[in-house]
């Protein structure tokens, strides 16, 4: 997919965490500052508008907290997917996601053909 090229101010305290990540993870801060884009620009309005509400209003303690509720989520998430691809690795059996439904008639059938 072709790539532009955007801008954005940041304040001092960010731009160094920023490198800061950026040479942990041997990526350019560039790299660092598109990823952040991307998981803003998925959220729905919503919850950009909450998310500027508590940058405004919050204390840094809220800001802690929601910070650690979507870490928490996102190493779910990170697991939930992990555990779905070595389960079908280990059965050779696609592994439905999460949200998608799993037919019980299938699941019985492939219950009773590993019993075998």
């Amino acid at each position: 997919m072709p790539a532009r090229t955007i801008s954005a101010y940041a304040d001092e305290e960010t731009a160094r965490v920023v490198e800061q990540i950026a040479e942990l993870e041997d990526r350019s801060p560039a790299q660092i500052a598109a990823a952040a884009l991307r998981f803003y620009a998925r959220l729905p309005s919503e919850a950009r508008a909450a998310f500027r509400r508590l940058e405004k209003l919050g204390t840094d303690e809220e800001l802690d907290s929601l910070t650690r509720a979507i870490t928490r989520k996102t190493l779910d998430a990170e697991w939930g997917v992990a555990h779905r691809r070595f389960i079908g690795a280990m059965t050779n059996i696609p592994v439905p996601a999460a949200d998608e439904s799993v037919d019980e008639n299938d699941l019985l059938a492939e219950a009773v053909r590993l019993t075998r």
